[in-house]
């Protein structure tokens, strides 16, 4: 999924700004959606168990720099 997010960014950063909204967490993970301003939208449903791989990416590249 992260691949594919920095992929749509990289595909719409030159149509200018996005609009990131992010839904309520539940037990069963919350919504992602990035809206560009051409109107394309990246739209997911995030599970616990991706959100802690995404903390986990996050944190260990912090290592690495």
């Amino acid at each position: 999924m992260f691949a594919e997010l920095e992929a749509f960014v990289a595909a719409h950063r030159p149509c200018g700004d996005f609009d990131p909204e992010v839904g309520e967490p539940t037990t069963t993970g919350y919504a992602l959606e990035v809206r560009c301003a051409c109107g394309a939208a990246f739209a997911r449903w995030i599970s616990p168990e991706l959100a802690a791989e995404g903390l986990l990416r996050s944190r260990l590249s912090v290592v690495d720099n």
